[in-house]
């Protein structure tokens, strides 16, 4: 299965809401109603992570082996690094992580639930509820404000909530984009559009955000900007944050850093 085909929980471009005059969640993301996950609970100690996760893609001589049985777990409340070169099977662990991809062997746990045996309605469930994400691309509704894309992190977690537009603004105000809520998109800058990126991941307060190169579109400043706010997700609300990133910057700002190499886990510094 080639990575364009992965689900993602929101959509990149807002052609598909362009005839209508009014959004709705409901429409764009199918909602489900969220199951009863007490069974599949693990331990403690499998938080977030995978266990001999193996994921192949392809067949005969063009099959391809991003990971190869890698385990490493990310506590509660850390920032962790994962660095390595194109190919390495960074953005398949953050997949596998955010349940839009299942290992053809091992273990996937997510907020302590053993994942990768669920059906695709419970993962949703999990994604919608305890996860979010940021991409390098922003991956915003073009012809909506800056308030609308975060209301409709809101709106996706939960359909009846009636203060999602209140509780968008205060997480522009946060970010320092009060005085830009109803710019679209493309009348930000792109540091200015990956704080709004932000802002919508972690609508509805999610315990887990998954970050894909969330620095590499942007210059030193906004770079450092996007740091500093997901470090200050693990220090003031307790998060746990996973990143992905050639970037070295977040070196710094990490709490450890794996580094991935041909599919398998080559260097672990500062582990916890």
């Amino acid at each position: 299965m080639p990575k364009s085909r992965l689900t993602n929980t929101v959509c990149e471009d807002a052609s598909e809401l362009a005839s209508r005059s009014h959004y709705s969640a409901a429409s764009a993301v199918k909602t489900e109603v969220e199951p009863d996950l007490s069974v599949h609970e693990g331990t403690s100690s499998r938080f977030l992570g995978v266990e001999r996760a193996t994921v192949s893609f392809g067949e005969g001589g063009a099959r391809v082996c991003p990971l190869r049985g890698v385990s490493v777990m990310f506590k509660r409340g850390t920032l962790s690094l994962v660095m390595g070169p194109s190919g390495s099977g960074k953005t398949t662990l953050l997949s596998m992580l955010g349940c839009l991809l299942s290992p053809d062997q091992g273990s996937v746990f997510v907020d302590d639930v053993l994942v990768n045996q669920l059906s695709e309605t419970e993962k949703t469930a999990i994604r919608q509820k305890k996860i979010g994400f940021v991409f390098q691309a922003f991956r915003l509704f073009h012809s909506l404000s800056a308030i609308d894309n975060v209301a409709l992190g809101f709106e996706l977690r939960d359909p009846k909530q009636s203060q999602r537009l209140e509780m968008a603004q205060e997480l522009l105000d946060k970010f320092g984009l009060g005085d830009k809520s109803h710019q679209e998109p493309n009348e930000l800058s792109p540091g200015e559009r990956q704080r709004v990126a932000v802002a919508r991941a972690l609508a509805g307060d999610p315990p887990i955000l998954l970050a894909d190169e969330p620095t590499a579109s942007l210059d030193a400043q906004a770079g450092r900007n996007i740091c500093q706010i997901l470090r200050n997700q693990v220090d003031e609300y307790g998060r746990t944050v996973v990143v992905v990133s050639h970037d070295p910057r977040w070196r710094e700002f990490a709490d450890r850093t794996i580094t991935l190499c041909d599919g398998e886990i080559e260097q672990k510094e500062n582990d916890l």
